[in-house]
């Protein structure tokens, strides 16, 4: 594997979502990207790296009001989000 673990989940979220049609619900979205997962067993850093692109990927399509419920931001996301805000 060339690159880091993150860029490849990247990579194939971006073919599993070229696949998708353009009025797909969110659920259905995030159904077929958690259904994308390449890797066999889910666990370990392949696993957090796979989390962390498919949170960033959908939360360009999700709902107004859910986002803190659904994909809740990492602490390391939280810290960073708050130094912007400073």
């Amino acid at each position: 594997m060339n690159g880091s673990w993150y860029d490849s989940a990247r990579d194939h979220i971006a073919k599993a979502a070229a696949s998708l049609p353009a009025d797909i619900s969110f659920e259905d979205r995030v159904k077929a990207i958690r259904d994308a997962y390449p890797w066999g067993e889910r666990r370990m850093h392949p696993y957090k790296m796979w989390l962390k692109a498919q949170r960033q990927y959908l939360a360009q399509f999700e709902p107004p009001g859910e986002g803190s419920k659904r994909f809740p931001l990492s602490p390391l996301e939280r810290l960073m989000r708050k130094s912007q805000a400073a």
